[in-house]
Order: structure tokens, then sequence, then C-alpha cells
């Protein structure tokens, strides 16, 4: 796996990632098969490194596990080589905002960074020294620019159909209430002074679904944060 300082970061985009997994899926049929299965499917050589960055790649964005030599398609990837259109790219989403450094980049630059933003934010959030900062700048911001619309569209609540409720009604502390909704019964969820307030007939299944994408992409984000914070901390010490 590429290391860009303090972070990893896949070799390839989620799209190309996912395209390499659908053959593996065509060629063995199987969820879960060997590592040497994969690569002849792949007519790779197993401990090239061309290989190695390849499965690497599948499963930072969270498509695969590997372990005891085998290789195991997650949920993650069967929904998005399964799913409706739109689950897809929500699973998509979910894929590209596994890696923390492109959403630490969409966090600060948005999807649209120019080369010598992602240069800085490489020496400066990265830690990685000038001179390598300057040369894996450019594959970086070539492999962030290809999954950059599918993180920025994590971060977002699609709107609701019309005339449904909202996707998420309330999301904060008490102090702070919602109105509450004429259409439908409301799953009230409370603890300590954080409360969530969703809509709980079955047509709003879908914009539920949504929300707990979006609540997902924040916790990793906060994690991501708490890991860069304890860096830091051990650094110093």
């Amino acid at each position: 796996m590429p290391l860009a300082g303090n972070y990893e970061y896949p070799y390839y985009d989620v799209d190309f990632a996912l395209t390499r997994l659908r053959e593996i899926y065509d060629a063995v049929r199987s969820d879960q098969t060997t590592r040497s299965v994969v690569a002849d499917a792949l007519n790779m050589a197993e401990k090239g490194g061309g290989f190695t960055y390849l499965i690497a790649a599948i499963e930072k964005y969270g498509l695969i596990q590997t372990g005891g030599g085998n290789i195991t398609i997650t949920d993650l990837g069967k929904l998005a080589m399964f799913g409706e259109p739109k689950e897809v790219e929500q699973a998509k989403s979910k894929a590209a905002a596994n890696v923390e450094l492109f959403s630490e980049i969409a966090s600060q630059y948005g999807k649209n960074p120019q080369l010598d933003q992602v240069t800085v934010f490489l020496r400066q959030k990265a830690n990685v020294d000038i001179a390598k900062a300057r040369k894996i700048a450019p594959r970086v911001y070539k492999i962030y620019k290809k999954v950059a619309n599918y993180i920025t569209s994590a971060k977002k609540l699609a709107p609701s159909p019309k005339g449904s409720d909202s996707m998420l009604l309330g999301v904060g502390r008490r102090d702070k209430p919602m109105e509450p909704s004429t259409r439908s019964e409301l799953l009230k969820i409370e603890f300590g002074d954080v409360y969530i307030q969703l809509p709980s007939d079955a047509g709003s299944l879908e914009a539920i679904k949504l929300a707990k994408d979006a609540l997902v992409f924040m916790e990793q984000r906060l994690l991501g944060k708490q890991k860069e914070k304890k860096s830091t901390e051990v650094k110093t010490n």
C-alpha cells in the first residue's frame, strides 16, 4: 500500500478497483477464494507488485477483506456490484470515504483542489518532506480527482422525495427541538443531551438509509481526527 506520510492511499481509483473486483467475481463465482486463484483469474503474478497494489487498493476501499491467504468480498463490495443504481452510488461513496487521505483533502479543499494545494496538504498535514511531496502529489491528485465526486456526495444529505417527511428531522441537542412532523409518527431516540428524530413510516426507509450513510461518514471523519491527534501526541512525547 503506498504511503503519503501519515496516510495510506490506494494506487487505483474506486471505479477501476470495482471493475477488477467484478472480473474476479465473474471468474470464480464465489464470495471467497484464494489469492492465487484471484491472481490467475486476473492473469497477474501473485507475488508481483501490480497484484499487491491492486488487492491493497480494493481492500482499502472496503470492498474486500484479506487474511489467511484468502480474499473475501464484503457486504459493501456486493452492494457496489449487485445493488440498484442508487445503492451502487452510495456504496461507491462509502468506499471512497474509507480512504482517510481523500476524506481529509475533501474536507479541506472540496472536490476541485489544485495540484499545489494537494502538495501543501501532503507537507503540512501528512508530514511528507518537500521532495517526496512534490513527487507523489501528482499521483494522489490524479486518483483523488477520480473519486472526489463520490466523497463529496457522501457528505450531503439528499433531499427528501416530494410530499414525504424530511430525511433526518432532527439530530442535535435537546435545547434545540425540531418541529414535530404532521405527516407520520416520529421515532425518537435520546441519549444524554443528544436526540435524534426520524419518520417511522415504511415509506421513509430509503431516506433513513441515506441518513445512516451520512452519520457513518461523520463518524469516519471524527475517528480520523482522533487518530491524527494521537499520532501528534506520540510525536511530541
